[in-house]
């Protein structure tokens, strides 16, 4: 087996995480041992170069299937722009000169679109996600020292409270059981002075319609629902001036970003497909922040419901 961009002495961000590594249950400090780490209570196997903390993808199979198909649709050192750099600025309002050299864990990596643009300013990333999308970005990121990707739980991680200088998730909280309470899970992992920021969902009309929707088609095995999307895009993307075209269009939620039809493909099923779509208002969210005790609490940009907040020295 190779750990490739896992090596204690070789992978930075591992490295600088390695002390506080804990065990999610009983939060004893987790030690590796071969390809393993093992706490007193448990042990966590190693499978593919990938830390598995979780058993399996739990209520996320979507995004398995989603990232694993399109493991560079969205990232930018594939696609040759900056349009997820660009998303990612507005989302956060983080930028490189703060980022670099930090020690940061991206809550949701998925394929890596936002750990990309992250890694390449120059910080250490720890990225994590429920679903099997860590075998795609543990391949892409294979040769980045700086990054460390392991399959986990938000609700249950596997760092002890005080361990990162940012943290971001971006898209991620509103597909997880409870929104504000997988944010409030992420807080006490940032150090005195850190900054978090987050983008959920905004309760507008596009992201209720499509909320509606999500009850039907998760009756749909995912793999079914993908190859509807393959078929239904496309068509869209054809006949932009057919009537019955134009009907579908305006009935069922559909992604055209300007992006490429791969994208739009992938949009649409990441808009109906999970099981969980939470919805909330900027209002929400800020409470959320000065809930958990964060300060200097701002919307980094117009981007409705990103929120962005410090914890207290």
């Amino acid at each position: 087996m190779s750990l490739s961009n896992f090596d204690m002495d070789t992978n930075a961000a591992l490295k600088r995480v390695g002390d506080n590594l804990i065990d999610p249950s009983s939060r004893e400090q987790l030690r590796l041992v071969g390809d393993e780490f093992v706490s007193g209570s448990s042990r966590f196997q190693v499978v593919r170069g990938v830390p598995r903390f979780v058993a399996s993808d739990m209520y996320v199979r979507s995004f398995s299937l989603e990232w694993n198909t399109h493991n560079q649709t969205q990232l930018d050192s594939f696609r040759g722009d900056n349009s997820s750099e660009d998303q990612f600025v507005k989302k956060t309002g983080f930028n490189q000169e703060a980022l670099s050299g930090k020690l940061v864990l991206d809550a949701g990596v998925g394929a890596g679109r936002y750990c990309d643009v992250v890694s390449r300013w120059g910080a250490d990333v720890v990225g994590v996600d429920l679903s099997y999308a860590v075998e795609a970005s543990a391949v892409t990121f294979r040769d980045r020292k700086n990054v460390w990707i392991a399959q986990a739980d938000i609700g249950k991680l596997p760092f002890a409270d005080e361990t990162f200088d940012y943290i971001f998730s971006i898209g991620v909280l509103h597909h997880t059981p409870n929104t504000k309470a997988y944010f409030m899970k992420l807080v006490p992992l940032l150090k005195k002075g850190g900054v978090i920021s987050i983008w959920v969902y905004p309760a507008t009309p596009d992201y209720v319609a499509r909320k509606a929707w999500v009850p039907f088609v998760n009756k749909i095995p995912p793999e079914m629902f993908y190859k509807w999307c393959r078929w239904f895009v496309p068509f869209l993307d054809r006949n932009r001036n057919d009537r019955l075209a134009g009907w579908l269009a305006r009935v069922f939620p559909h992604s055209d970003q300007g992006l490429g039809l791969e994208n739009d493909i992938l949009d649409t099923f990441d808009g109906v497909s999970p099981k969980y779509h939470g919805v909330h208002s900027p209002d929400e969210v800020r409470n959320w922040f000065t809930e958990a005790g964060l300060i200097n609490v701002i919307e980094p940009s117009t981007w409705q419901s990103c929120m962005q907040g410090t914890k207290p020295q």
